[in-house]
């Protein structure tokens, strides 16, 4: 059965806010073997927005399909990777700055999204922390164990907020940290990833598949 996200999903526009920044710190964890028990209830603020289009109304590398106004067609805020329900931009009123694969003849494994001013970044579903930590490409970053061989990875965020570290319990939409400009990056933006394979293997988090968000059906909350 689908895992559900707490309480019913309202696609609206919501503005962004702020919170004072939490002093960054190196926490990672270690998970047991056998499947994760996620047994986080607890939802966020986060209710995704219904619409994405590209930052400045252009062409972003690696774009989805995008109609004469650069809205990505077909758009769907909310997905379903294997079992897991997803919200596929976890941060509100953000354009796409970049897409999912090869740009300038390099893999990119997830996308990337902007805000101005730079917004909060959430959780994309319930799920336990596995590494929340400083990483000198992806900057102060988070990566979330949903379940059923599913993943989530926050990159650049500009601080980790209050309660964020390795082993911590996760609801739908609970604030991560802020968009930020840590690592290797060129501008303040979230890099964001859905993976999928098995954590506990020799390469960790780089031993799973990344995925395209804009590939993977539409949540159906009927099924």
């Amino acid at each position: 059965m689908i895992r559900l996200l707490g309480a019913a999903l309202t696609l609206v526009f919501l503005a962004a806010c702020a919170s004072a920044p939490a002093p960054v710190q190196v926490r990672t964890y270690t998970p047991p073997p056998g499947p994760p028990q996620v047994t986080a209830t607890v939802q966020g603020t986060f209710q995704p927005n219904a619409y994405l289009r590209s930052c400045g109304g252009i062409y972003v590398t690696n774009a989805p399909p995008m109609d004469s106004d650069f809205w990505v067609t077909d758009y769907k805020p909310i997905i379903v990777v294997g079992q897991i329900v997803l919200a596929t931009a976890p941060s509100n009123d953000v354009c796409l700055s970049s897409g999912f694969g090869f740009r300038s003849a390099r893999r990119h494994d997830g996308i990337d999204l902007q805000s101005v001013p730079a917004g909060p970044v959430y959780s994309a579903a319930p799920g336990r922390i596995l590494e929340a930590r400083v990483s000198t490409g992806y900057g102060n970053m988070v990566l979330i164990d949903h379940g059923g061989g599913v993943y989530t990875r926050y990159a650049h965020l500009a601080y980790f907020s209050e309660g964020i570290q390795a082993g911590a319990e996760v609801g739908f939409g609970q604030e991560l940290g802020m968009m930020g400009q840590s690592g290797n990056a060129t501008a303040i933006h979230l890099h964001f990833e859905i993976l999928t394979g098995n954590y506990n293997n020799p390469r960790g988090s780089k031993g799973l598949d990344p995925r395209n968000p804009f590939e993977f059906p539409a949540y159906n909350p009927g099924s």
